[in-house]
């Protein structure tokens, strides 16, 4: 079977090589505090902010007295204050570019834009939150799956206020590597999209095949790691599934 390995901490870590980019949702203002440096920005292949995501780079950008630069803003611009429209449009590098479709999120039609700049994007880092108001969170989590079967191959890690949310693939192994300062003690497995029959390996609470995994039936929250020293967790599913996985702020 096809194994698929996913290393969300190596990016806050400072060690990895992966071809990325960085994306800005508004009302990720928490998120971005807590993980997002100036090395990560500047590793990235492009950095991009979501309409009223601007207002947030530029919020962070005066607090820290840094200046935080996206490649792009994108969005229908309903969001995005007068007064930062104004000061990127002052910025001859910073590219504005409308995109009215309402049949699609600002984040849907952010990553479209991306990747017409950057085709071969490994990973995208989305700074975002998933509380607040529950039908932006249900927007962006519909978003990750819209993105998913038009892009299979670009991994979007969704970091928010405390976790960091992924899809784990039908028929693959999906093997999540968790050993890093950053780990935290909580993950789950969400049926969100469809039911699933999952098979893990690593956890406290360790799923079978048998085990169908939906709304109606079982969800696998607040589960937790086998030990300690867990350097991995595997996970088999016949559907996508939404992993999260909480990580400890740890300010550098």
């Amino acid at each position: 079977m096809l194994r698929q390995d996913y290393t969300p901490y190596s990016f806050f870590d400072s060690n990895t090589s992966s071809n990325y980019g960085i994306m800005i949702l508004n009302h990720s203002l928490t998120s971005v505090r807590n993980l997002l440096r100036k090395e990560l920005w500047e590793k990235a292949n492009v950095r991009a902010c979501a309409d009223g995501g601007s207002n947030v780079l530029k919020t962070y950008s005066d607090e820290i007295h840094d200046n935080f630069m996206p490649d792009y803003i994108s969005g229908d611009f309903d969001s995005i204050n007068e007064a930062t429209y104004k000061y990127y449009k002052t910025i001859p590098t910073v590219e504005l570019i409308k995109t009215p479709d309402q049949n699609a999120t600002d984040f849907t039609k952010c990553v479209r834009v991306m990747l017409e700049k950057k085709s071969t994007l490994n990973d995208l880092l989305v700074f975002c939150s998933l509380g607040g108001r529950f039908d932006h969170t249900i927007g962006i989590i519909h978003s990750l799956y819209i993105l998913n079967n038009h892009y299979p191959n670009l991994q979007i890690y969704l970091i928010a206020d405390c976790d960091i949310t992924f899809l784990l693939h039908a028929n693959k192994l999906n093997r999540i590597h968790i050993q890093s300062i950053y780990n935290g003690n909580t993950c789950s497995l969400s049926p969100i999209s469809q039911s699933a029959h999952v098979d893990t390996e690593g956890l406290r609470w360790n799923l079978c095949k048998t085990q169908e995994l939906s709304f109606t039936k079982l969800v696998s929250s607040s589960n937790t790691y086998e030990t300690k020293t867990t350097s991995h967790v595997d996970v088999q599913t016949d559907n996508d599934i939404i992993w999260t996985m909480t990580y400890i702020c740890n300010k550098k």
